[in-house]
């Protein structure tokens, strides 16, 4: 159960990178641009400890998980700053399902699998619903048609990931070296999505914009916390028995930020169904 520690350890980093950039209000471009070229700049002297010699579908699977990150981070940040993080938040609940109706229409074999067994496969999809149901609830999610179909994107960007996350992870070689071609290679190119989107984008002031996280050394904790988050989650993908246990686990992220802002967690029904039926998935064999 080691991957639980990694995917606790990715949620909690992840409520503090969220956390931190609601307090300073980037511009979710300027994030992309920040975070994809100064991690890639970062770890890009380790790149002499491992060999690149990639197959053509790693590459391309590198390259489709930086697009995916900038897509990801673009929607969700430019709609939390709109319609307000916890709505948002609660809404990517739903990302979990899609998670694993994902999984199970590529590892075909192992949906079959289970649909051979009956009550396994009906206690799964209760545990699943149940725990995006109460999250939904615990969230209190209340979103126009217009926020919903602008989150879409990151809803599936994010679910992509997940599963392309392990692809790397598992098939990178040693462990450090996936993790290293993602810091490196999937960095950069959200880096450079999110430049190509700040270009072509309407705001005014970019240069102003541009250099914000200059200000207070911000670029440095913005990539100090993202590094913390990739190579935790990554490792997590890696060894978890299937991506849908860690995407559950890193919507423990507002518990974290509740913890973090009032330095407690009020206990209300819904976070407790929402433990007990990640916990009963987490274990479900």
């Amino acid at each position: 159960m080691v991957y639980v520690f990694l995917a606790l350890v990715y949620a909690l980093f992840n409520a503090v990178y969220l956390e931190y950039n609601s307090n300073k209000h980037f511009n979710a471009y300027v994030l992309g641009i920040w975070r994809g070229f100064g991690i890639a700049i970062l770890v890009l002297p380790f790149a002499f400890l491992i060999s690149f010699d990639l197959s053509v579908a790693y590459f391309m699977v590198l390259i489709l998980q930086g697009i995916l990150i900038g897509i990801y981070d673009s929607h969700l940040f430019f709609a939390s700053s709109k319609y307000g993080s916890k709505s948002c938040a609660g809404f990517m609940a739903t990302s979990v399902l899609v998670t694993a109706f994902m999984w199970w229409g590529i590892e075909y074999d192992e949906f079959v699998k289970l649909l051979d067994n009956t009550p396994k496969f009906l206690n799964t999809i209760f545990v699943l619903s149940g725990f995006s149901v109460c999250y939904w609830q615990m969230m209190k999610v209340h979103l126009s048609k217009k926020a919903e179909s602008y989150l879409y994107p990151a809803v599936f960007a994010l679910s992509l990931m997940s599963i392309a996350t392990r692809y790397i992870a598992l098939h990178g070689g040693e462990a450090l070296h996936g993790v290293i071609y993602y810091l490196i290679v999937s960095c950069f190119v959200s880096g450079v999505y999110s430049l190509v989107c700040f270009i072509l984008s309407k705001f005014k002031n970019k240069k102003e914009l541009f250099f914000a996280p200059l200000k207070h050394a911000s670029f440095v904790w913005l990539i100090f916390f993202s590094f913390v988050v990739i190579v935790s989650k990554t490792l997590a993908f890696r060894i978890a028995p299937n991506p849908v246990k860690v995407m559950a686990m890193l919507l423990l992220t507002p518990l974290f930020a509740e913890l973090i802002n009032h330095h407690k967690i009020t206990i209300t029904v819904e976070k407790v169904c929402v433990v007990m039926f990640l916990i009963l998935l987490l274990f479900e064999d």
